[in-house]
């Protein structure tokens, strides 16, 4: 990708060593960024770190909130503190058994939990934990990686307890921008759609293929193109830009 024009030096992406994340890691180490990629488990980016020495990876269970802050906390918090977090964690378990969705009158409440706390709960909290020294440079980009599921509901794919935490995070994503605006930090999102990734092909094929057709650019997406987003919205093309989302959804829903 071309150089743009983008302030910070350092990000941070969770949900990064896999998917989208990597692909939006991947992005800004090409820019030459220092990147910190961090995941539950770190092996899918042991290519990206051996081809690029500006990625580090960590290892953290985002949805262990004692974890997050003893490890993530004085990193988000020192003088080499990231300028831009990328929320970028994703987790949509499907199916309960094979065969049988999760629904609501069949999800136990510890379940639902567990994922909200991954999608919803540990977004606020690397949020929390990077604003301080943010609002003290009076510089900061926030981009979360939301869904197109919170703009359509599940349409029998994405399961409730995803749609629910990806919804709340566009509320999130709002009120964070209104706080922080006076403070030079901007806070956005990305809505992807059906972008072509391992998240995806724990359904039959035939389910993507179809979306895919049923689309007007008549293919689904890649992690590039919602990672040529995320690097726009960290430019300085994108400094009077706050409390939006792109959607990058191939036309699949239009404003």
């Amino acid at each position: 990708m071309n150089t743009l024009n983008i302030k910070a030096q350092s990000v941070l992406v969770t949900g990064g060593c896999g998917g989208i994340g990597l692909g939006v890691g991947q992005a800004f180490a090409e820019q030459g960024k220092q990147v910190w990629l961090v995941d539950r488990n770190t092996a899918g980016a042991q290519a990206l770190t051996e081809r690029f020495p500006n990625v580090k990876t960590l290892e953290i269970d985002l949805g262990d909130f004692a974890q997050v802050e003893h490890r993530l906390g004085p990193l988000l918090a020192g003088e080499d503190a990231p300028e831009v977090l990328v929320n970028g964690v994703g987790w949509s378990p499907k199916y309960k058994a094979p065969g049988e969705r999760w629904t609501p009158w069949n999800m136990p409440i510890a379940h639902w939990r567990e994922v909200l706390s991954v999608n919803l709960d540990s977004v606020f909290l690397t949020t929390a934990l990077a604003l301080p020294r943010m609002i003290e440079r009076r510089y900061g980009r926030i981009i979360n990686i939301i869904s197109l599921a919170a703009r359509m509901g599940g349409g029998g794919v994405a399961p409730v307890h995803y749609v629910t935490a990806k919804t709340a995070l566009l509320g999130l994503t709002r009120v964070t921008a209104q706080e922080v605006g006076p403070h030079g930090v901007t806070v956005n999102g990305i809505n992807p759609g059906r972008i072509d990734t391992p998240m995806i092909h724990d359904v039959p094929d035939e389910v993507n293929q179809a979306i895919a057709k049923s689309l007007p650019l008549r293919r689904l997406g890649t992690p590039a193109d919602v990672a040529g987003s995320a690097l726009f919205l960290a430019s300085d093309l994108a400094d009077y830009l706050t409390g939006v989302v792109v959607e990058v959804n191939g036309g699949g829903y239009m404003l």
